[in-house]
């Protein structure tokens, strides 16, 4: 049984239909138990608000979801009792410390001392739990933030941009906290558009556009769907530009590597002879696994937003 499961999942904003924004349009995707699930999307592609149903902060306008295995309001209300989540900005008091905070988060979900003090070490705060939360990095909000949601043992993790803004520190920590949540059987759903962060720690992807999932399975799967070659040549503006033509190809993009190309079959042959017919001689034309990135950015393209997220 799915942990997560949503069929058809719509959100619309705004009562007339000319006017409105469909937000969300008829998402279906399922998380299994133990998986490390990346949900991935440019900015407005839905990720927020697909996160605000699933805890049950935003209603949905159609389709319908489960969590673990309940789709009722009472069923809904007793299984998000398993589920912790965190948005992407952490919301505490600034004069008290970080241990303080939880006390207040943790009187809410019914917590004991002892588990406060389990997270703070889960999250690496314990040596600066008296500190004010007002004098904590950004990294360090977050850990807190992290630490807030594990204080009822979550089985299943949602988080919304866990790393955003981070420094390579403090995605490394944000990362490290991740993978030990995952070894310890929890289930792990997270927005995030950091996708090489993605790659190394998630086991299950899927990207979103304009409301609607685009590919989703393991991150391999994901990856490895399309087929692309890598090529190289003396004057590689030259081959970007002719391979613009070929029947063969579906997308060129230059990269530091080379020109890397979309195709539409493996005949990698016919798209050198194309190229031979047309005076350009390539020194490398090989099979290229591309990374998420790279599929994202052609799964996205023509998305301002989804470039300004990869740049950031």
């Amino acid at each position: 049984m799915p942990v997560i499961e949503t069929r058809e999942l719509t959100k619309r904003y705004g009562l007339r239909r000319a006017k409105s924004v469909l937000a969300v349009d008829q998402v279906s995707f399922a998380v299994e138990e133990g998986q490390v699930f990346g949900f991935l999307g440019p900015n407005g592609s839905g990720k927020t608000t697909t996160i605000g149903m699933l805890v049950g902060i935003i209603n949905p306008t159609g389709g319908s979801f489960r969590l673990f295995g309940a789709s009722d309001p009472k069923g809904l209300l007793a299984a998000r009792s398993r589920v912790g989540a965190t948005l992407e900005t952490p919301n505490f008091y600034p004069y008290m410390s970080g241990r303080d905070n939880l006390r207040i988060a943790a009187a809410i979900k019914g917590v004991g001392r002892a588990r406060i003090e389990e997270c703070l070490e889960l999250v690496g705060l314990a040596d600066r739990a008296k500190h004010r939360f007002g004098t904590y990095s950004l990294g360090m909000k977050q850990r807190l933030a992290l630490a807030a949601t594990m204080l009822n043992d979550p089985e299943l993790v949602i988080l919304d941009e866990p790393a955003n803004g981070l420094d390579p520190q403090g995605m490394r920590e944000i990362r490290e906290i991740i993978r030990i949540l995952a070894d310890r059987g929890k289930t792990i759903f997270l927005s995030s558009h950091l996708l090489w962060e993605v790659e190394r720690t998630c086991t299950h992807v899927a990207i979103v556009r304009k409301g609607r999932i685009v590919a989703r399975g393991t991150v391999e799967e994901v990856v490895s769907a399309g087929k692309s070659a890598l090529l190289r040549a003396g004057d590689e503006a030259a081959l970007a530009a002719a391979l613009e033509g070929c029947p063969e190809v579906t997308s060129v993009r230059r990269s530091e590597e080379g020109v890397v190309v979309g195709l539409r079959s493996d005949d990698l042959a016919s798209v050198n002879r194309y190229l031979a017919a047309r005076g350009i001689h390539v020194s490398h034309l090989a099979p290229h696994r591309p990374s998420l990135e790279e599929v994202f950015i052609d799964l996205t393209r023509g998305d301002f937003d989804s470039m300004t997220e990869i740049a950031s």
